[in-house]
């Protein structure tokens, strides 16, 4: 665990899809325990999706992890994530909306850990 979910407004080829997730990867440990390797991610493009006005490229980025992390490492996350994400998808980081959930418990390999 973590998953990310990303919505963007641009139409993306699956390879830039998989380069995306590639890319995010090295960004990962930045949250504490987690990795590329433990990373699930769901990336809809083409969303039909306004922030303000002007019709702009947008994203929302929504990023579940289990067990709550230091705050200065959220911060450094989401200021990578930003960074990355508006290199590769050409999105102004103005016009990306990030969520970080916290989860208490989170199922896998058939078993709920809290």
């Amino acid at each position: 665990m973590p998953y990310l979910h990303l919505s963007v407004t641009n139409a993306l080829s699956a390879e830039e899809k998989h380069a995306l997730c590639e890319a995010i990867g090295p960004i990962m440990p930045l949250l504490p325990t987690k990795s590329r390797e433990n990373t699930m991610m769901h990336i809809e493009d083409g969303c039909s999706m306004e922030l303000g006005r002007g019709g702009e490229p947008c994203l929302f980025l929504e990023v579940r992890q289990y067990k709550k992390a230091p705050e200065e490492n959220k911060d450094a996350f989401v200021k990578a994530i930003s960074e990355l994400l508006e290199a590769k998808l050409g999105v102004k980081q103005a016009r990306m909306y990030i969520n970080l959930l916290e989860l208490d418990a989170w199922g896998s390999n058939g078993v709920i850990r809290r």
